[in-house]
């Protein structure tokens, strides 16, 4: 199974919509279906970004398909120990927890005013449409 069978299984076992996850990333529109027809490869400043945004997946099972695809942690006050296949642990603190889940409000408040843009300019198409007929 190659690297982007393996990220397009993580973004279904999240249920998410590609356009949601390739937007959540930073990535260029239809990025995932280029990659997956084989016209490019997934670069580490890519994998990069996916981990920043989605730290429950495993890197390592990413890369080679080896490990679980979620990685293990154990929550303990006051931090948080992520262990990483053989390579050790590190911690992230609660206030970097709170720092990364204050960035993906504001993530998430952005998708939502975006969409409730679409949703006013298909409004004003569909009362144009009304008028016309």
């Amino acid at each position: 199974m190659r690297l982007i069978e393996r990220l397009y299984r993580y973004i279904e076992h999240k249920k998410l919509s590609f356009y949601a996850f390739e937007r959540e990333c930073g990535m260029a529109n239809g990025y995932l279906k280029k990659q997956s027809k084989g016209k490019g490869t997934v670069g580490s400043d890519m994998l990069e970004k996916i981990h920043h945004k989605y730290t429950d997946l495993s890197l390592i099972w990413l890369l080679t398909g080896k490990g679980s695809m979620l990685e293990e942690s154990a929550v303990s006050s006051p931090e948080l120990h992520i262990r990483e296949e053989d390579s050790g642990s590190y911690m992230i603190s609660k206030d970097d927890i709170i720092i990364l889940l204050r960035e993906q409000v504001v993530i998430l408040e952005r998708s939502i005013a975006d969409k409730e843009k679409i949703i006013l300019m298909l409004e004003t198409r569909l009362r144009r449409i009304k008028k016309t007929s």
